[in-house]
């Protein structure tokens, strides 16, 4: 619709998209309009046609670009950016994410083996939760800066406050640390979930050449050596390595549900 009417009248429609500038704009577009009626109707409504598709693309294309800010504008205070958090914060943030990424991406976690339902839930939760404790420390970190900067007794005094902020520092590194362990124990369990998948497939190999062995050799040493093989299986140290990354989860679960 905006089309149809920059393209019919575009004096009056663009001086509200554009300003003085596209007031200009307007006129002329609107002088070389009605200077098409002297060629006939059919070149005025093929100028109108031209002009409502030119105009279509530009108003479509001003409106993609500012997309990003009023998007910025509509979601402030649901996001942060690497300005939000000083370099200490910053640090815990993204080791937080690194930690999360590892466990979602896990194999052992596409497989099933974790809880993934509690993990879709919880970790974007304590993801989001480190960020925004991290920028409100931030910010009153820098606040102390600025105000304890004009003199030594004014950083005297805030002694109690820079020793609260540390508490509360130690409290969101309790949190990334757990994050990690749990991120450390799924790689571990991702090794032993790879090792248990290479053993079926080698079982399967094992399986093949007994029945090879059966029928061409009848050789009882021969299956008998293949059977002591075939017990040889990582499947117990898969079991384990997926019990203390689920540990892992069902302790950072509890540590969520303790004051920091």
């Amino acid at each position: 619709m905006a089309g149809v009417t920059c393209g019919l009248i575009p004096a009056v429609a663009l001086p509200f998209v554009y300003g003085w500038a596209g007031g200009a704009l307007g006129a002329v577009l609107q002088a070389g309009l009605v200077a098409s009626l002297f060629h006939g109707f059919g070149t005025f409504l093929l100028v109108v046609t031209v002009l409502q598709a030119l105009l279509a693309v530009i108003l479509f294309v001003q409106h993609e670009e500012g997309l990003p800010r009023r998007l910025a504008y509509e979601w402030h205070g649901r996001y942060y950016v690497a300005k939000d958090f000083d370099a200490r914060a910053l640090e815990c943030v993204q080791r937080a994410q690194a930690a999360v990424v590892t466990i979602m991406d896990s194999e052992v976690g596409e497989a099933g083996l974790l809880d993934g339902i509690a993990n879709a839930v919880a970790l974007p939760r304590q993801e989001w939760e480190i960020a925004r404790l991290c920028a409100e420390l931030t910010h009153v970190r820098r606040r102390l800066r600025e105000v304890g900067s004009d003199s030594r007794r004014m950083r005297e005094m805030l002694e109690p406050e820079w020793r609260a902020a540390q508490t509360s520092d130690v409290g969101l590194r309790r949190r990334v640390v757990a994050l990690e362990r749990y991120a450390e124990r799924t790689r571990a369990a991702d090794t032993a979930y790879r090792e248990w998948q290479a053993f079926e497939e080698i079982q399967e190999i094992r399986t093949d050449l007994r029945e090879l062995l059966a029928r061409t050799v009848q050789d009882d040493l021969a299956v008998a050596e293949i059977d002591e093989l075939s017990s040889r299986t990582p499947l117990a140290e898969l079991r384990r390595r997926v019990a203390d990354a689920r540990k892992a989860g069902l302790t950072l679960a509890m540590d969520e549900k303790e004051p920091v």
